[in-house]
C-alpha cells in the first residue's frame, strides 16, 4: 500500500473539566474503490514503539464512517449521523461494549483528498463517557 499522502489528524475528547487533544501528522494511503473512500496509516503505541499497527478510515457513499484500529487496542467504530451503534473496544485488559452516537459528519473528500469532520459521543450502558470531535485532512505529498 503506497503511502503517498500526508494525513493530519486532530482528535478532541471532552470527558471532564479539560478537553484532551491529540494531534498527529503522518504518511497515509488514500484510495477510492466503488465510491468508497479509504484512508489508511500506521500508528505507534508508546509502550511498544517498534510494533506499529494499522488504522483504516472507511467513508461510504452515505457518509457512514468506519474507523478500524488494529493492534493491542482494537476497535471498529461505526459513525453514522443521527444513529447509535454498539461497538466493541478491545484492550489487553478486556473488551468494552460502547454505544457510539454520531451528531455530525462533514465529508469534504474528493479524488484529490480534502477534509472529514465527525462529532460523536461514547457511552457505556447508556451513560455518557465522553463527547468527541475527529478532524482529518489528507493531501498529496509533494
Amino acid at each position: 500500500m503506497e503511502e503517498n499522502y500526508i494525513l493530519s489528524v486532530c482528535g478532541v475528547q471532552f470527558a471532564g473539566e479539560e478537553p484532551d487533544k491529540v494531534e498527529l501528522q503522518t504518511r497515509a494511503s488514500y484510495t477510492i474503490k466503488n465510491g468508497i473512500k479509504y484512508i489508511s496509516y500506521k500508528e505507534y503505541n508508546d509502550q511498544n514503539p517498534e510494533k506499529p499497527f494499522r488504522t483504516t478510515v472507511k467513508i461510504d457513499e452515505n457518509n457512514t464512517v468506519t474507523v478500524i484500529k488494529g493492534g493491542d487496542i482494537y476497535h471498529n467504530l461505526v459513525l453514522e449521523k443521527d444513529r447509535r451503534h454498539r461497538c466493541e473496544y478491545t484492550t489487553p485488559f478486556g473488551t468494552l461494549l460502547l454505544g457510539v452516537s454520531t451528531e455530525c459528519v462533514n465529508n469534504c473528500l474528493d479524488e484529490n483528498g480534502g477534509t472529514l469532520e465527525v462529532a460523536y459521543s461514547l457511552d457505556v450502558d447508556a451513560e455518557l463517557i465522553s463527547k468527541n470531535q475527529l478532524s482529518l485532512k489528507i493531501e498529496e505529498a509533494h
